[in-house]
């Protein structure tokens, strides 16, 4: 019944867009349709077009009943369009469609099973970017193991690197950390992923470099990296959604433009001078994609937050928030997951948001004890600085985190770099529940809790 009622709507649809080319009046056809040649959408409350980095444009509805969701994915194959990938998170839905050089990306986020509950539709378009895998096949020759990478750089004692090594021996990183003049993390990265590859193997694989936000103590380390390691390794694919140069350099991070090594300026010379042929993925909302062992889903993507711009909420507003599964166990990337974009996924997820580990928000500034009961952790990682420990857990949200009582361990970069095997499921006795500035963990390749 549910599939009739979706092909009559797409009918209707089409009808309507047939007697609009008719009679002249294409009220709707601007915009994101006429620039990409997509059928034009005429259902609810159009709440603007709005135009993002690079040629992205995003058109918002509101009042959107899913049946109008799913019977415009039939009016864009009518089109032309070949659906690559469907997903559902929670009662959310979304789809990812190609056509030519053309990418649509449908999401449709409302409360409600049935075909008639409302919500907030949204098309975005854009040139067609690398596509991301849904499954990789590979041969399994280790452990997976996750290492967070502590920062030994003398321009800021903060940031955040984790490298999560995969069955195959290849890696995935997500972020890197504040780079520095001396490239002392560069080589401390290098040497890492060297230590932890799979013995007579050639040059480190990085089969995905995930970039959580745009912050030089998120990119940093890349850079520098880039500088001096680009021949030693082969990087297979990058995934990121940066927002647009005029909006960074009107927001709370102009700085990302001066030519200091860890800023935008360098990244982006970086890409032009040494992976100009390795695939870009620009994520949204509801891409799945999968690195070898691992999965990811992405539940944010700054897209979400138009018509706010990093404007209204900073650059931090930016982060990724994606939801990575190993084996039986999931891990929630935060990166420095902000207040507006927190209140947002608050009011679209319930059950997508619970997760086994959580990665604490903005080195744990950020994060709302709403945000973090959804989450309920069984451990948590908290990329903060040395001696910032004591600092971060006078927060709010941070004091839930030490006296939930499901929570067993929280992991401290600041403590040192340390690695854990995943699924993780620590030795009783071998850790501290809530470590102190004094606390040093064990060096690969020593495990923690093990």
């Amino acid at each position: 019944m549910d599939f009739i009622v979706i092909r009559i709507t797409a009918l209707i649809m089409a009808l309507q867009l047939l007697f609009a080319g008719l009679t002249g009046k294409t009220e709707y056809n601007s915009g994101i349709f006429e620039r990409y040649s997509l059928p034009a959408f005429s259902e609810g409350t159009p709440e603007g077009t709005y135009e993002s980095s690079g040629e992205t444009v995003i058109a918002r509805y509101e009042n959107i009943q899913k049946k109008h969701f799913e019977a415009y994915v039939h009016v864009l194959r009518l089109a032309g369009f070949s659906l690559y990938d469907t997903n559902t998170i929670d009662t959310n839905r979304f789809a990812t469609l190609y056509r030519g050089d053309t990418a649509v990306f449908l999401s449709w986020f409302g409360k409600g099973e049935d075909l008639s509950s409302t919500g907030t539709f949204r098309i975005i378009a854009e040139p067609k970017s690398s596509e991301y895998p849904l499954k990789e096949s590979y041969k399994r020759v280790c452990d997976t193991l996750l290492t967070g990478m502590r920062g030994e750089t003398v321009v800021a004692n903060e940031g955040m690197g984790y490298i999560i090594r995969l069955e195959d021996g290849s890696f995935c990183i997500i972020d890197s950390g504040m780079g520095d003049p001396d490239h002392i993390d560069s080589n401390k990265l290098m040497n890492i992923l060297l230590s932890q590859k799979p013995a007579g193997e050639g040059k480190p694989v990085i089969a995905a470099w995930i970039f959580t936000h745009l912050h030089g103590d998120h990119i940093g380390v890349f850079n520098c990296f880039s500088l001096d390691h680009h021949d030693d390794v082969v990087i297979e694919r990058f995934y990121f959604n940066f927002p647009k140069d005029e909006e960074i350099r009107e927001s709370d991070s102009p700085y990302m433009f001066d030519g200091t090594i860890y800023r935008y300026n360098q990244f982006r010379k970086n890409f032009a001078d040494f992976y100009s042929s390795v695939p870009v993925v620009k994520l949204h909302s509801g891409n799945r994609f999968a690195v070898r062992n691992v999965t990811f889903e992405t539940l944010y993507a700054y897209d979400d937050y138009y018509p706010k711009t990093i404007l209204n909420g900073g650059m931090n507003e930016n982060s990724l928030l994606l939801k990575m599964t190993v084996g039986n166990q999931s891990i929630l990337w935060t990166g420095d997951f902000a207040f507006g974009a927190t209140e947002l996924v608050l009011s679209e997820y319930t059950d997508a948001l619970s997760a086994d580990i959580l990665q604490m928000a903005h080195h744990g500034i950020n994060g709302t004890v709403e945000f973090y009961s959804k989450v309920d952790p069984t451990y948590a990682l908290l990329p903060v600085w040395n001696g910032g420990l004591g600092r971060m857990l006078s927060y709010q949200q941070n004091k839930w985190l030490v006296n939930s009582p499901k929570l067993k361990q929280m992991i401290v970069t600041g403590c040192g770099t340390w690695t854990i095997r995943l699924p993780y499921a620590p030795k009783e006795g071998t850790f501290e529940r809530i470590p102190t500035d004094s606390t040093v963990y064990p060096s690969y390749p020593a495990l923690l809790g093990e």
